[in-house]
């Protein structure tokens, strides 16, 4: 088996010592080392193809080039899926290589992040206060969009705010809320949850019903029929995401009810589906692309500057 190059070739090929090539292939600055010696050290790695060991590199600095992104307990929808595409893509023209990982049961993300050695941390979940602040305490940089928003009402980046103002503007005073029941959505409901009271406290309306439901016709059917036939009658409903509002259609359907004619619906994400559903789906647009360059942005330069471009836009179509 063909032994890994090392430096020690490359030093030998270039016929300088061990600290120059180090000094060259890391870029230090600060070293007396004439252009000729930098382009004969560079020529004998490109000819050895020599890459430098990460676990070597890793062990003297400690830390390594990886940049850890903790993902919720969920399953990896399309909307995150295209957060860490676009953060990977991000991260590798800086150099840097991205590792997405479920958060692990209470207590595991310090010693899962600890384990790794990562440049930084990007947080798309919530984690707990006591492993943040010990991450924080040991150095590591971390990159957590929602402290950077300037509504710290509207944590889940103002998805929820934007559907109730939409609806209220549209003159609806008594909504609900559809969510999912599985336990692995629990905390991102919890925020959209909040964002959403707050909206209809903002708005003068009522607090939302909720209505836990599966990607099921027939119990979305059940839950639909308790919002419209109850003794104060739903007039519209927001949707955790487009999956969900699909799942409110298929259930007006079921009931002989349309939308938005007996109950206006409202999503959120836009995915390429929404356009196509009966009727087409109103939404709230998120910029998951945009989301992701700004994760790996902050995890490598610090929070952004405020302003910028919007992360989430409504979407106006025929359900609400």
């Amino acid at each position: 088996m063909d032994r890994r190059v090392t430096s020690t070739d490359v030093a030998q090929a270039a016929g300088v010592s061990r600290a120059t090539v180090s000094y060259v292939l890391n870029g230090s600055a600060g070293q007396s080392i004439s252009a000729a010696t930098r382009e004969r050290v560079l020529a004998a790695a490109r000819q050895l193809g020599y890459t430098p060991s990460t676990a070597a590199r890793t062990l003297r600095r400690g830390r390594s080039d990886l940049v850890l992104m903790l993902l919720p307990p969920e399953p990896l929808g399309r909307a995150l899926a295209m957060i860490v595409d676009a953060a990977s893509e991000q991260l590798e023209l800086q150099g840097r290589r991205l590792v997405a990982h479920r958060l692990p049961g209470q207590g595991g993300a310090v010693p899962l992040v600890h384990s790794l050695a990562p440049a930084a941390l990007i947080l798309t979940t919530a984690l707990e206060e006591t492993d943040l602040a010990a991450l924080r305490a040991a150095g590591i940089p971390v990159a957590s969009l929602h402290e950077t928003l300037s509504d710290p009402l509207s944590p889940d980046l103002g998805i929820g705010a934007l559907q109730v103002r939409h609806l209220a503007e549209a003159g609806h005073r008594r909504i609900a809320v559809a969510v999912p029941p599985e336990p692995g959505y629990a905390w991102r409901v919890e925020i959209r949850l909040a964002a959403v009271r707050e909206a209809c406290r903002r708005h003068g309306m009522p607090p939302p019903l909720v209505g836990h439901l599966r990607l099921d016709a027939g119990e979305a059917a059940a839950v639909v029929a308790g919002w419209l036939d109850g003794p104060e009658p739903v007039t519209a409903a927001c949707a955790f995401d487009d999956d969900h509002a699909f799942a409110l259609l298929a259930g007006l359907a079921a009931l002989g009810r349309r939308a938005p004619e007996d109950l206006a619906v409202i999503g959120a994400e836009d995915v390429p589906l929404a356009a196509l559903a009966l009727p087409p789906l109103t939404t709230v647009r998120v910029d998951s692309g945009l989301l992701g360059e700004r994760f790996a942005r902050m995890a490598v330069a610090g929070p952004p500057a405020a302003g910028g471009a919007e992360l989430v836009s409504l979407v106006v179509r025929a359900s609400a």
